[in-house]
């Protein structure tokens, strides 16, 4: 443990402090003696600071409920420690892990797979302002000033710009907002980083509020190389974690600026969906690939508008499909632009597109055509910029680039677009003749993204009708029993009892509610017997109890921390089976 440097000094020179330390007796123990050269005192105390006594492999209980662990541990050390079931775990080596990098996401990643996320998580003396975010996003629950108090102590000057500045860089006036710094004079180093701390810490929590979090950590990233390297092994190793803990419904825009922005959770879910759950509407005959636009979502652009109006009145025109490449996201179809995060991202447009973002868009668009029934292909993207994407459109489907500079919204372009569209129709073959059948099979592959095929499929199965704007739909069946409710703004379908009862022998997003517990008002967490781990906050779930379909709302929870916590708020209830609620009061 290094010396305060205004403790430091010759043992023995009058009136000058310093502090001698030598080995205690006593394990985990430390004795030091403070002397002013005319006196001195001997003290010994148990170590403040864990990491330095603890040893790789230890977990042991400090308090009741309080277990002090330090990583890596093994099989009998692991066994110890679940069964002691904590309420707080204090990672004793955390300083230590932090400063190798790899090993301490490691050790994060292992307590919350193997503990839960029932226990606080406590990682001592690793805070700095320019840190928190990054320690919150990955999972730290308590955090202490110590670190930040220290290095102020030797000097240092915090900021969250800049990190740690070295004392003797460190001006005698640095100004910033906090009252030891408006102060004249030199501020108070320790004073200024407790405020600094203080300030983040409120940021940090309003970031969190609003969904911001992971944009919070990227703008801190140039603070201290170490966090860049943290939060690519986190995206790696976390990843998960990560994904559970990251809501499937999004508001406003957020901004993707950096290329540590592409591997975010919302962005990995939705490129994996596409892959994995999409099917694009059979009936769609054409593909039309265009750009995307700043505008969100893209069909209210002004470009995007222009493309419409090129083929909109001719006959057949529900068979074409539009697609937009992009990136983070490789591709959005027309019917997913209000699926999160599509409508809420934003980025920096330059045209220059590194090898990430182009296989990103490959393998989206390669999916699509291997999903989909098309028969002509239809390219309106500059001819030069996307040259990347041509040896992926096969030569049966006769793909046909519009283009022939980057002015895609130029009339001699949109002629073209037209004149392409229409020779399409005409030799394309089923090209359906009605809109209506086809705005079903785009709510269907919705569905899909959102519930997985088979769910979707029961969904829609027929008969089924429409109702609505453009901006809202209704799905009911034959009777006019609501099925379901899509609204633009959330992007993604909200059930009602008579959608789940459809969807329920594909058991998508299924929370299965305790024996007794009845169904008042909205499920919390000691209710909850089993959930689905594919549940992620925001999602539309079932509530069920022996198979039978009690309720249906939105999750509040991902479903892992359903059966991990104590207590909390599981599942908001939109609507309660017929029979499901309490019994009627005795009169």
């Amino acid at each position: 443990m290094p010396v305060p440097s205004i403790l430091a000094g010759e043992t023995g020179a009058p009136g000058v402090p310093s502090v001698r330390a030598a080995s205690a007796d006593a394990p985990a123990h430390r004795s030091v003696t403070l002397s002013d050269g005319t006196a001195s005192l001997s003290l010994e105390f148990a170590v403040a600071a864990p990491e330095v006594s603890g040893v790789a492999g230890a977990a042991e209980q400090a308090a009741e409920g309080t277990w002090v662990v330090h990583w890596p541990l093994d099989a009998a050390q692991w066994t110890k420690l679940i069964d002691g079931r904590p309420e707080l775990l204090v990672l004793g080596n955390a300083r230590a892990l932090l400063a190798e990098g790899e090993p301490f996401v490691q050790a994060i990643r292992e307590l919350r797979e193997r503990v839960g996320g029932r226990p606080v998580l406590w990682t001592p003396r690793v805070a700095l302002p320019h840190r928190l975010a990054l320690l919150t996003y990955l999972g730290i629950d308590l955090l202490d000033s110590t670190e930040t108090v220290w290095r102020a102590s030797e000097g240092a000057y915090l900021d969250l710009d800049s990190g740690t500045s070295e004392p003797e860089r460190t001006p005698d006036l640095r100004w910033c907002e906090c009252p030891s710094c408006r102060r004249s004079g030199p501020p108070d180093r320790i004073a200024h980083a407790l405020a600094v701390l203080e300030s983040e810490r409120r940021a940090v929590a309003s970031a969190l509020a609003l969904g911001r979090l992971r944009e919070r950590v990227e703008s801190r990233l140039a603070a201290e190389p170490l966090l860049a390297e943290l939060l690519r092994y986190a995206d790696g190793h976390l990843a998960g974690l990560l994904d559970e803990r990251t809501p499937v419904t999004g508001t406003g825009l957020h901004t993707y600026v950096l290329r540590e922005s592409h591997r975010r959770p919302e962005v990995r879910r939705y490129q994996e969906r596409l892959l994995t759950r999409y099917r694009p509407p059979p009936s769609k005959r054409v593909l039309l690939v265009v750009p995307c636009s700043k505008t969100k979502p893209y069909r209210n652009s002004r470009s995007h508008r222009r493309f419409r109006s090129a083929f909109e009145d001719l006959p057949g025109a529900a068979g074409v499909h539009v697609v937009s490449v992009t990136s983070p996201l490789g591709a959005v179809p027309r019917e997913l632009e209000d699926v999160p995060p599509a409508r809420h991202y934003d980025i920096p447009v330059t045209g220059d597109w590194d090898e990430g973002e182009r296989r990103g868009v490959r393998e989206a668009l390669e999916r699509i055509l291997l999903a989909g029934a098309y028969q002509r292909v239809i390219v309106h993207l500059d001819p030069n910029e996307y040259s990347f994407l041509r040896p992926g459109f096969p030569e049966a489907l006769q793909p046909e680039w519009t283009m022939t500079d980057h002015k895609s919204t130029a009339p001699p372009a949109i002629g073209r677009l037209r004149d392409a569209i229409s020779a399409a129709l005409d030799l394309a073959r089923d090209v359906p003749r009605s809109a209506m059948p086809v705005v079903r099979e785009e709510l269907e592959s919705l569905a899909g993204l959102q519930f997985g095929a088979e769910a979707a499929r029961l969904l829609f199965e027929p008969p089924v009708r429409l109702y609505g704007r453009p901006w809202f739909q209704r799905i009911t069946d034959a009777k006019g029993t609501d099925l379901a409710t899509w609204r633009e703004e959330r992007g993604l379908f909200q059930l009602t009892v008579a959608g789940g009862v459809r969807m329920l022998p594909a058991h998508p997003l299924e929370v299965e509610v305790a024996p007794g517990v009845p169904i008042r008002g909205d499920l919390f967490v000691p209710g909850v017997l089993r959930a689905n781990p594919e549940i992620r906050a925001g999602d539309a779930v079932l509530l069920t109890r022996e198979g039978a379909l009690l309720a249906v709302g939105e999750a509040e929870l991902p479903g892992r921390l359903m059966t991990e916590l104590d207590h909390g708020l599981a599942v908001t209830v939109r609507h309660r089976a017929h029979g499901s609620g309490p019994p009627p009061t005795p009169t």
